[in-house]
């Protein structure tokens, strides 16, 4: 059986926790490995990229100075001798790469280099490890094989000669990194925050495997969000589509990506903790529950764009001007509600609205909103079915909903709420509708 499986950075965030998922590995009989960066690690790349560009090179040694303390200890609980040396030595060449370019900072090509380090440096240290233990492993460099675009989305062609040519040693853990690769100007990139498990999707494809194993720090796919909400449980096994609508809107554990490569090829997706193994996670496949309600997740940082025009008013064509627009500047739309002479839509990256709104107000008179959450509801949502949106409603009787979607899908429904009455919502759906 054919198994790819991807570890994110809390999984690998110690010396301790990669005994763990070197254990793992061995006991699914993982034929390809694919890891992110030791927990933290990124999140200090990015700091020091933005250091950088502010011109306060001079920052930059206490960030790297924790780093490389971080990464030591790791190093020191795993290896001895030899692969000790090795680990500390490319320890020693990534830090000063990362020094290099935070002095000679050129915006954008300086920090994909700085932030594709830490799932470099890891998947080293891991390979060391493997090793160490007596077992056959192969360390395989990602960027070589993951290839994008102009358009940034990997060539999935040259994927799969590449990486199915290098993984065909029998008896053999291969282990490569997530996040990263090569764009279409030959220089290091990486596919977005979560880009990870879009990489062991895409691997997956590649190899042929037959299941495709996500590991964090939960348990699953949870109906409601722990953080938040107390008595959640684990979901057992859903649908491809369930659990997209949640990946897109707000579930953690799973970027909204990962889903569809599989779901196009059929390939069972099972989403696993590493803290506890033995626990059986949520498998992902074409089948699901029929619940009537499944799950609830959230999506903060929605900004509400609002354009009221007469020339709405018995015309055709003013969407299509409203969409190219956002097309344009590759912004996408999450939610739209429309009326005689009014549209609403939200967006969830806000990077191009200054540019989005001086387009829009040639159509009409445009109104900003910012700082609200989307609640998504997933189920049996039928639309055959009475009273759904009256118990949804119902169970946030309390809370102002700004917009509510429903009808696109007969899986989910989606409101628009501020981001204050976020946690409450959560809970009340809860109450109301997983009677917790």
């Amino acid at each position: 059986m054919i198994k790819v499986l991807k570890f994110g950075g809390t999984s690998v965030g110690s010396a301790e926790n990669m005994r763990k998922v070197a254990n793992i590995i061995r006991r699914e009989g993982s034929t390809l490995t694919v890891l992110s960066a030791m927990s933290g690690t990124t999140d200090a790349l990015v700091k020091i990229c933005a250091l950088a560009k502010q011109g306060q090179q001079k920052g930059v040694p206490s960030i790297v100075e924790g780093l490389v303390q971080k990464y030591t200890t790791c190093i020191d609980g795993l290896l001895t001798g030899e692969r000790r040396q090795a680990a500390m030595d490319r320890m020693n060449e990534v830090f000063e790469r990362i020094h290099r370019e935070a002095q000679q900072y050129g915006p954008g090509a300086s920090d994909k280099v700085i932030q594709a380090q830490g799932e470099l440096l890891t998947s080293f240290i891991f390979n060391q490890y493997l090793s160490e233990e007596g077992e056959r492993s192969a360390l395989l460099n990602a960027p070589e094989f993951m290839l994008s675009g102009a358009d940034g989305k990997v060539d999935q062609a040259q994927l799969k000669a590449i990486l199915g040519a290098q993984t065909q040693a029998p008896d053999t853990y291969y282990i490569t990194q997530g996040f990263i690769c090569t764009n279409d100007k030959g220089q290091l990139d990486n596919l977005g925050r979560g880009g990870s498990d879009y990489s062991a999707a895409l691997m997956g494809v590649a190899i042929g495997a037959d299941e495709v194993q996500i590991w964090t720090d939960i348990d699953g796919m949870h109906n409601n969000d722990p953080r938040y909400v107390e008595k959640t449980y684990p979901i057992r096994h859903m649908t491809f589509d369930d659990a997209a609508e949640l990946a897109y809107f707000g579930a953690k554990i799973l970027h909204p990506s990962t889903i569809q490569p599989c779901k196009e090829h059929g390939i069972p997706v099972r989403l696993k903790n590493t803290m506890d193994p033995e626990a059986p996670g949520t498998l992902i496949t074409n089948e699901g529950d029929d619940s009537l309600f499944s799950a609830v997740a959230a999506k903060d940082n929605i900004t509400v764009i609002r354009i009221h025009s007469l020339r709405m008013l018995m015309a055709y064509g003013f969407l299509r001007k409203v969409f190219e627009i956002f097309e344009e500047h590759r912004t996408s739309i999450d939610m739209i509600t429309t009326s005689e002479v009014s549209v609403s839509l939200t967006i969830d990256n806000d990077e191009h609205l200054e540019a989005i709104v001086a387009e829009l107000k040639k159509l009409g008179t445009i109104e900003i909103e910012r700082d609200n959450s989307i609640i998504c509801i997933v189920g049996d949502l039928d639309h055959q079915k009475a009273g759904l949106v009256w118990r949804i409603s119902g169970s946030l009787n309390t809370i102002p909903v700004k917009m509510i979607s429903y009808g696109a899908s007969h899986r989910s429904m989606v409101m628009l709420i501020a981001t204050e009455n976020k946690i409450k919502a959560l809970q009340d759906i809860n109450h109301g509708l997983f009677n917790l």
